[in-house]
């Protein structure tokens, strides 16, 4: 069966890097939402409370529920009011129109946006924001941004973190000097930062090994993916491998047929080009629905262990090849 092999240690360091850099485990806020980016949420979840992570976000409310046995604190990021909203969780408010949706004494997060244009109220609504939320009864907990492009050398990164500051003080204003939890910083934004001042950090796929701005962290990769073999054979020089004849042997060649394909969530291989699994081995043709075709690589195969490589072949990013992997893959630490 295939599997994503998940490194503990790499695991482990990494959650000790982001900790050291933003002054203890109590100021990191653990972005667990698609499946821990694809490489398991209840697994890594599990290993980061028990590392002493306290608090994590999450997409929604059923995502939140399945880490609620390992956190004191989730963040439900994107959701949508509709009265119902659990005690256990805290809300985001991404639309000042939606505050009188939510169930009166809902803790929530003002989210605020300072230049991306996403989710969030602007700047200048912070103030109404708040108010509207108090006055329905809400209890403010804290507020937080998200930087466009805190990976880019540009003035983004500065100018957001200005208008945020606009906004912690009105938050602070309004709400008084309570124990309210300010965050913006990325992956991306956690790395570059110098001095954290008064937030917390809220990071996602940097915990897994992928560094977004500079290699300052000394992150490790924590997952590899790999397949195993459904059979073998040799194919004759002349014979043509899968869908459409896309590859055909110059010569006679042992070839094996593995067990991931599209419908585990890879992307789909169209026999153009030449991708390589991380033992180097040619994928040969297109890629099916549940298997792939490369040269024989003995029982178990590690199709990639670094997903960036994936990602420059199909002209995408890390976060699109491993949030795509199916939930149906086994993960297990190593």
């Amino acid at each position: 069966m295939s599997e994503l092999v998940l490194n503990r240690a790499a695991y482990i360091n990494n959650l000790t890097k982001i900790c050291a850099k933003a002054g203890g485990k109590d100021r990191v806020i653990l972005v667990l939402k698609d499946n821990a980016y694809g490489h398991g949420a209840t697994i890594v979840g599990r290993e980061a409370a028990n590392y002493g992570i306290k608090f994590c976000a999450v997409k929604n409310e059923t995502e939140a529920r399945e880490l609620e046995p390992f956190f004191e604190h989730i963040l439900v990021l994107s959701h949508i009011p509709d009265g119902g909203e659990s005690e256990r969780f805290i809300y985001a408010v991404n639309n000042l129109s939606l505050i009188a949706k939510f169930k009166k004494g809902a803790r929530v997060h003002i989210a605020v946006d300072t230049l991306m244009h996403r989710n969030g109220v602007a700047v200048g609504e912070a103030r109404a924001a708040c108010e509207a939320a108090l006055a329905h009864g809400l209890q403010i907990c804290g507020a937080f941004t998200h930087f466009r492009s805190a990976e880019e050398l540009s003035s983004d990164y500065f100018v957001q973190r200005r208008n945020f500051d606009t906004a912690k003080a009105v938050v602070r204003e309004i709400c008084g000097e309570k124990d309210l939890v300010f965050h913006s910083h990325n992956s991306a934004a956690t790395e570059r930062f110098g001095e954290l001042a008064d937030e917390c950090v809220r990071v996602g796929i940097a915990a897994y090994g992928y560094a977004q701005f500079d290699e300052s962290l000394g992150l490790k990769r924590v997952a590899s993916l790999w397949a195993h073999k459904v059979s073998d054979r040799v194919l004759k020089k002349g014979q043509c491998a899968g869908y459409g004849a896309k590859f055909c042997a110059s010569d006679d060649m042992r070839v094996a047929i593995y067990d991931l394909g599209y419908g585990d969530g890879l992307l789909r291989y169209a026999g153009d080009g030449e991708l390589r699994t991380a033992g180097g081995q040619r994928l040969l043709g297109k890629m099916s629905m549940d298997s792939f075709c490369c040269e024989d690589a003995g029982e178990k195969i590690c199709v990639f262990d670094d997903a960036r490589v994936w990602a420059k072949f199909f002209g995408t990013i890390s976060y699109d090849v491993l949030t795509k992997l199916s939930s149906s893959i086994n993960r297990r630490w190593d």
